[in-house]
Parts: C-alpha cells; structure tokens; sequence
C-alpha cells in the first residue's frame, strides 16, 4: 500500500506541474513575483492614489486652518486735497492738504488673546493760514484683546486647527487602512490569477489526453478491432474537453483583468501581464481555536486596524468641534486695552518718521473698552452646534458599529480558514485516490475488464477531483489573505516605510503562534 506521505508529495508535485504550465504566449515573459505585484500595488493602486490625494487635501486643510495665528502685516499711506468754500460773499475758498501712513502687525494667540502694534504718522496743512505749519504726529501703539467668556477664547479659537490636526490624522491612517486593502486585494487577486493558470492547464490536459485516447482508439477501429461506435462517445468526450479549455482560458483572462487593475495597469500592460511565478501558502491543519483565544485576537485586531483607529480620530475631532460650539452659545465679552505714545513734529516732512525731531509726550496714553455682543436668536451658533452634535453622533455610531465589525470579522475568517484547511485536506487525499484509480482503470479497459464508458468516467472524476482541490485551495488562501486584513497584520502598526515579505504576508505572519499547528 503507498504510503500517505509518499501521495502527498505526489499530489504537489502534480501541483507544482499544473502551476508551472503556461500558454505559449507567456513563456517568453519572465514570471511575475508576488513581491513585485505587491509593490506595484502600493505604488500605483488607483484607490490608494485617490487616498494618497486625500491625504495631502488633508494636510492643506490644517494648514489653512493654521492661518489664522499667523502673523499678519499691514502698511497703507494716504494723501487728501480737499477744496473748502468760503460762506463770506466774495472770499475765495480754500484747500486743505492731509497725508499720512501706517503701518502694523496683528497676531492671535493660541491662547485666546489678539496682539496687536500700530506706526501712525500724519500730517495737515491749510492754505487759509499761509505761512503757517500745522504739526505732523507719530504715534506708536500696542493693543491686547482679551476674551473674558467663552473659556476665554483659547479653546475656542484652537478648535479649528485641533480638529483639523486630528482629520489629518485619520486620513493618514485611512491611508494606512487603504494599503493594507491594496494588499490583500492583491493576495487575494495574485492566488486567484495563480489557480486559474493551474485550472487552464488541467483543462488543456485533459483535452490532449482526450485527443489521445480518440487517436489510439481511431486506430484501433481502422484496423476492425473496436467497433466505431466507440468513436461516438471519445468525440463527444473530446467535444466537452474543448469547451471546459475554451471557459478556463476565459476565467483566466478575467483573473489576469483583475490583477492588472489592481496593479494600476493599462490595457496594453495587462495583455502583456506575465505567469505567476510564487507558490500557494504552505497547507497547515488550522482548527477552530477557543473563545480565549478569539477575545485576544478579537482585542488585538481592534488595536491594530487603522481604519478603527482612523475612525478614532474622527470622533475626537467632532467632539473638538462640538465643544467650540458650544462656547459659542454664549456671549461674547472682550477688554481691549491699548498703550500708546505719540510725538508731534513741525510739519515741515509731510510724512514724518519717529527718528526725526520733535516732542514726545510725557507718559503713555492708555485706553480701555469692554465691549459685549450677544445676538438675541443666536441662530448662528446654536445651528453650527446643531450640526456638530450630529457629525459627532454619525461618527460615534460608525465608531461602534465598525468595532463589532471588526470583532465579527475576524470570527468569520477564522472559521473560514478552519473550514478551507479541512476541506482542502479532504480534497488532497481524494485527488491522490483518483489519481491511483485511474491507472488502475486503464490497466482494467486494457485486459477487457473494464469498458470505455468507465474509462471516461473515471478520467472524469480524476478531471473534477483536480479542479475541486485547486478551487478549495485558492478558497484557503484568499482566507487566510483575509484573516491577515481582518486582523490588521498585513501591515506594521506603526511607521511609513517598511519591507514587503512575501513569504511572510502570504502564510499566517504574526498569527502563526495561535493558528498553527507545532510543527
């Protein structure tokens, strides 16, 4: 009897052979790695480039909202002829002349307050007093704003730019969210392409060994030592065979379709798209773990996920948001004071400056107000918390509602992976039995015990028994891709450059110490 070790590497041999196996078409084109797919995938996804561009939005919008502590500058100068009639009968009119600049720089504190500094400079003269030098005055002043309500503007004011720290921060990590999608659409994309050159090449084989036995057996009703009835059913066979070739090299065009779009790829490109050239995940006998270790890999999944955490951040920028709504329900109660000295010239510079000669003031001018400002309905700020209350109420919900997502999910992949590991050893020992009994029926048919009809019945079965084991095995690592998403280890948690592993992203990865089996 064959030993089961012995048929197990028969089976991945026969594998191996089918993966290998390509058209004609690809044979010249070297053959396409998984780490390379993967890195095109990362570079020239159009869901991560659509990301990507979201995220530099992102970083525009904190910028602007960074503005408004900048310091800003302002200079303007000014000069005026006004005519000025006379209301004495026959006494001509006169002309008053006036210029003057100014310069200063304003800057809002993150605190609250508002800081401001002033140069002004002006200057008169008439010419109804001829001869006569009207003074020119300078004065430099500084000015402090003060909110007195509203936590005293400070996290009023910051709202803005906190709240658009943390979008920025969301959409970084949903970046991060969309590579790890990126990566397992690829995974998933890449077995698939993989498995469907395995499938044409089964389907070619069993139409050139169709081909044969029609060939062997034309030859042998020639001869008048089979009836030519038995060429009815071979060419019926051969008939079927053609059409399964024909449907597999259509499911492979659609797979190498779907690679190619993932990888960014135009129509040209995905013509050209080379043959797989990495194996299928290592087969491990995964079973269903307990509840202990699906809570810890439930919490750790919750920890890793960008997107949750990406969601994380939203909800703490809404509720940034809500929060300077909510201030602003109340009045608006300010103290502005200002200090100030001036310095009065002769009026001979129309534009004098403070370096020039003249008379300085004795003591600083000083000047307080307190103003106050409420607005009877309010509309304004109890719609803006109206509508903050509500962003932060639709992020909290999709907050909750991804967590048990998440937690759902990684109990489904888990499953699904237990279950395909099962299957897919169940689909091994049967390809390795089929396999064993269609020799055996060959040898019969030739000694006349068995007949043709059990011939293709059997090579049928064979046929159905190799095409199941693929498909079970692409179902296996497409959940095995999954359960790396689900579980957010396709990715480091932390960091913006890493290395591609393929060997390590295409088995369990981390999750290899509580799924897999000791060796």
């Amino acid at each position: 009897m064959e030993r089961p070790d012995r048929k197990r590497r028969g089976v991945c041999a026969a594998l191996a052979m089918a993966l290998a196996g390509s058209p004609a078409a690809y044979a010249a084109a070297p053959p396409l790695r998984l780490v390379d797919a993967l890195h095109r995938a990362l570079s020239a996804n159009p869901d991560l480039q659509v990301q990507q561009a979201a995220t530099e939005a992102a970083r525009g919008q904190l910028q602007q909202a960074t503005g408004q502590f900048d310091t800003v500058l302002g200079a303007g100068a000014e000069y005026a002829r006004q005519q000025v009639p006379s209301p004495l009968p026959g006494a001509l009119q006169g002309t008053t002349y006036s210029a003057g600049y100014r310069a200063g720089a304003r800057k809002q504190l993150r605190s609250g307050p508002t800081l401001g500094a002033s140069l002004d400079a002006k200057s008169y003269q008439d010419s109804a007093l001829p001869g006569a030098q009207a003074p020119a005055t300078v004065t430099l002043g500084v000015t402090l704003n003060l909110p007195l309500l509203r936590g005293r503007g400070g996290r009023e004011v910051a709202a803005i730019e906190d709240a658009a720290s943390l979008q920025l921060q969301a959409s970084e990590l949903a970046l991060r969210d969309s590579a790890a999608q990126a990566l397992h659409r690829t995974l998933s994309a890449y077995w698939a392409y993989a498995i469907q050159f395995a499938l044409e090449q089964v389907a070619r084989d069993s139409e050139q060994r169709s081909r044969e036995l029609l060939a062997s057996t034309q030859k042998l009703v020639d001869a008048a030592e089979k009836p030519r009835g038995d060429l009815v059913l071979l060419q019926a066979d051969l008939a079927d065979r053609v059409a399964s070739r024909q449907a597999a090299a259509l499911a492979l065009s659609e797979a190498r379709i779907a690679l190619g779009r993932l990888l960014g790829m135009d129509g040209a490109a995905i013509a050209a798209l080379a043959a797989p050239a990495d194996a299928l995940p290592a087969i491990l006998a995964i079973g269903m773990p307990a509840e202990a270790q699906l809570i810890q890999l439930r919490t750790a999944a919750r920890q890793r996920r960008p997107d949750l955490a990406a969601l994380g951040a939203q909800v703490a920028a809404a509720q940034r948001q809500t929060e300077a709504a909510q201030h602003r329900l109340l009045p608006d109660l300010n103290l502005q004071l200002g200090v100030g000295y001036a310095k009065a010239h002769d009026g001979s510079n129309r534009y004098p400056w403070w370096g020039e000669a003249g008379r300085v003031q004795h003591g600083a001018s000083l000047s307080a107000r307190l103003v106050y400002e409420f607005p009877l309905q309010n509309n304004a700020a109890r719609g803006t918390l109206r509508e903050r209350a509500a962003q932060l109420e639709q992020a909290a919900l999709r907050q909750r509602d991804l967590e048990a997502a998440v937690a759902a999910g990684i109990d489904s992949a888990v499953a699904s992976l237990a279950t395909r590991s099962a299957q897919l050893q169940v689909a091994q020992q049967a390809l390795a039995l089929y396999e064993r009994a269609v020799g055996q029926e060959m040898v019969k048919q030739k000694n006349g015990i068995a007949t043709l009809i059990d011939v293709i019945n059997v090579e049928s079965r064979f046929i159905n028994a190799r095409t199941s084991y693929l498909q079970t095995y692409l179902a296996y690592a497409q959940a095995m891709a999954r359960l790396r998403y689900e579980s957010g280890t396709l990715l480091p948690v932390a960091g913006t450059r890493f290395e591609l592993d393929p060997a390590e992203l295409a088995g369990l990865g981390p999750l290899a110490s509580q799924l897999a089996p000791p060796p």
